[in-house]
């Protein structure tokens, strides 16, 4: 596992991390999770990564939200949402799942669990139908795709 994740790190260029601060100034999970600190973002991430610390064990790293917006303004090229897939796969392999949600359908992991759980709270919040919610997009677009053809089914009178 050690040797993974530090082919991870070298692929993701994580040694390239200046600590210049952009990809935290950057991020969004200051918006949208209340106990955002240094130790979800990105630099303190990489930071425990790159001083051996498993970062597979703890739940850090299933806040991001991998938007790349932190991969598109580093200055240095470092490929922070690339290496926290690829970390959450590995974690995942390791049977680390506590903070995965997976598709109610298929059963493949789709999304962290606190991603998941702010989007549960916007719907909430505004009463909107989370019916989709809980499945993967490939299960998501199949399962729209079916209520589309019965909607229209019924409108001709097939059914």
């Amino acid at each position: 596992m050690k040797d993974t994740l530090d082919k991870i790190i070298n692929e993701a260029k994580l040694f390239y991390c200046v600590e210049c601060g952009k990809c935290v100034g950057g991020c969004p999970l200051a918006e949208i999770y209340e106990d955002f600190s240094y130790e979800f973002s990105s630099r303190g991430i990489i930071r425990k990564a790159l001083l051996g610390f498993n970062i597979l064990e703890g739940k850090e790293i299933w806040h991001c939200l991998n938007c790349d917006l932190c991969a598109e303004i580093c200055p240095t090229g470092v490929k922070y949402a690339q290496f926290i897939e690829e970390a959450r796969l590995l974690a995942i392999g390791e049977g680390i799942i506590e903070n995965c949600s997976f598709c109610e359908r298929c059963g493949r992991y789709y999304m962290p669990v606190p991603t998941l759980g702010h989007f549960k709270g916007i719907f909430e919040g505004k009463k909107l139908p989370d019916e989709f919610l809980n499945l993967c997009p490939n299960c998501r677009r199949d399962e729209y795709a079916e209520e589309v053809k019965m909607t229209v089914f019924r409108r001709e009178g097939k059914v």
